[in-house]
């Protein structure tokens, strides 16, 4: 517990920093930059523009590499070959199809050989060219065809004749071996079958012989014998004229040498592909850096996350309050009517603050913020709307020194210093008073803070004649709001809350974590109570009003329940 004397007005306060955060005291967020970070899919929304930027220059580098490399062209030749056991070569024999062997295996084998380094060689001898046969591995492969109707021979270079003139010489080399194989193979076939009747001839004659010298039973058996040996004979010798009838049938054993024609374009690098394998290099690379830089920079993107750092409750959400409010150098003009969600969301907040406040005992409110543009100035002056239209009266004090932004939003949407408004009852009471930390004497000389007068705006802050201006005796006020300067920019913030009842801190989504355990450790420094936390920019919700379409329908509300947009 925590007495202060002196308060503005002369009110004695007392405060308690456990009563603001039901129940918490302290900060109850894991420091960690990585615990509870956002996910991929956020990080890679909060990095979007940096992630299409990355996406965008990888694809146009890719794109940019395809055209400084080389053009390599890649022609293709193909050769359909016999099967051995086909039908076409077999009719010599009725052999069955079926007994011929495995066709998958059959042109691995042929494949094997069309890629051998005899074929390679022989290769080499048709285009004229000298060197070693292992070469060509690098420009030409040769495999079976994927329905292995065919061996396939892709060659590439970097001329479009010369990659046709390998694909082509390599398929004559296959049809060369290929044919001298077979042929040297049917000349060993034909050599042994020649062979093996030799000596039956040489049987043959001598039986014919002896059965010409014998008679009676020994006669006729030397002859069925004789006959035998002539059977065999005859049955060798119409075997070596079916392996020559089928060697000469099968040939080289290429039904059809496709060959291949020079390609009209260049099969790599190929732009649209390096560009694409660029632009997804640039995704995850981008993606990855998005997602570490996320969890480095975590922001407030729920309503639970600036709570967690703070260690108080939330009072309320402020919506999209439209364009008109937006600008680099803070809200510009103020709209003249809030539409319904807008006005009830700040009646929300009100209500929440004056519990809070009713806790602590006081009506001074100082509206602090991180950092500039968190939307501040427009909630201290929408918050006083809010407290006019329930008939309470209102002051607001502009202590934010060098920006003065909020007098100056006051007195473009056309209000003055005092506004005389009808109460309840008829009479006419003060409602608002804008009263800035600047003010003027009698002789039109300035009282307040001003660099110019060479005073920081401390030396003012701390003054008896700042506590006066907040809460004049003779001016009460239901509710007073210090707009004061973003916490982490100026010093005198901090003064500035020491003269409050209680400190309300606007959030706005996206602001950083760090920023705001920055701040949090700046509110330590005072003695008054933070009460708890305003986030702007919240979605916006259909008001209870417009259920059943009975309420008003702004133009605002339209547009911000159709987009979901957050607020400013």
């Amino acid at each position: 517990m925590v007495r202060r004397e002196g308060a503005p007005g002369g009110v004695r306060v007392e405060t308690n920093h456990q009563l603001t955060g039901s129940g918490t005291s302290g900060a109850a967020d894991d420091d960690s930059p990585w615990t509870g970070g956002p996910g991929l899919v956020r990080s890679l929304w909060r990095y979007r523009l940096v992630i299409v930027a990355a996406v965008v220059t990888c694809a146009v580098l890719g794109f940019a590499a395809s055209l400084a490399l080389p053009a390599q062209y890649e022609a293709q030749a193909d050769l359909y070959l016999r099967d051995p056991g086909s039908p076409a070569v077999l009719t010599l024999k009725d052999f069955n199809h079926s007994g011929t062997g495995d066709h998958t295996l059959f042109m691995a084998t042929q494949a094997s050989l069309a890629g051998s380094d005899t074929v390679f060689g022989r290769a080499l001898q048709i285009l004229g060219r000298g060197g070693a046969a292992s070469d060509l591995r690098s420009t030409v492969t040769v495999a079976p065809s994927t329905d292995l109707a065919s061996v396939t021979i892709h060659a590439s270079s970097d001329d479009p004749v010369e990659a046709a003139a390998l694909a082509n010489a390599v398929g004559t080399a296959y049809v060369q071996v290929s044919g001298e194989r077979l042929a040297a193979a049917t000349d060993a076939a034909i050599r042994h079958l020649q062979d093996v009747i030799a000596p039956r001839n040489v049987e043959l004659d001598s039986l014919k012989a002896r059965a010409a010298r014998a008679s009676g039973t020994e006669q006729a058996a030397l002859e069925r014998q004789a006959l035998y040996v002539a059977d065999m004979i005859g049955a060798l010798q119409a075997n070596q004229n079916d392996v020559a009838a089928q060697a000469a049938l099968y040939g080289s054993g290429v039904e059809t040498f496709q060959q291949a024609s020079p390609p009209t374009t260049s099969s790599q690098p190929a732009p649209a592909l390096l560009a694409l394998l660029g632009g997804l290099f640039g995704l995850v690379l981008a993606g990855g850096w998005a997602w570490w830089a996320a969890g480095r920079d975590r922001r407030v993107e729920a309503e639970e996350d600036a709570g967690a750092i703070l260690g108080v409750p939330l009072l309320g959400e402020t919506p999209q309050l439209g364009a008109e409010l937006r600008g680099t150098g803070g809200p510009r003009t103020p709209p003249g009517e809030l539409d319904p969600v807008a006005a009830e969301a700040y009646h929300f907040v009100l209500a929440s603050l004056e519990h809070a406040l009713s806790r602590v005992g006081g009506k001074v409110v100082a509206v602090a913020s991180a950092g500039q543009g968190d939307g501040k100035t427009v909630t201290v002056l929408n918050l006083a709307r809010a407290a006019r239209r329930e008939g309470r009266t209102v002051r607001l004090v502009d202590a934010d020194e060098r920006t003065r932004r909020l007098s100056r939003l006051w007195g473009d949407g056309g209000e003055h210093s005092e506004v005389i408004d009808l109460g309840h009852a008829g009479e006419e009471a003060p409602a608002v008073a804008l009263v800035g930390t600047v003010s003027q004497n009698g002789s039109g000389e300035q009282d307040g803070p001003s660099e110019r007068n060479g005073h920081h705006p401390a030396v003012f802050v701390r003054s008896n004649a700042f506590s006066e201006l907040i809460s004049p005796s003779d001016e009460p006020a239901d509710i007073v709001l210090i707009d004061t300067p973003a916490l982490l920019d100026v010093s005198e913030t901090v003064a500035i809350a020491d003269r409050a009842d209680a400190v309300l801190l606007v959030v706005n989504r996206g602001t950083s974590l760090s920023d705001l355990r920055r701040a949090r450790e700046r509110l330590a420094f005072t003695d008054t109570p933070l009460v708890g936390y305003l986030l702007n920019r919240g979605l916006s919700k259909r008001p209870y009003a417009d259920v059943g379409g009975r309420g008003p329908r702004t133009h605002l509300w339209r547009w911000a329940a159709g987009r979901g947009e957050d607020a400013v």
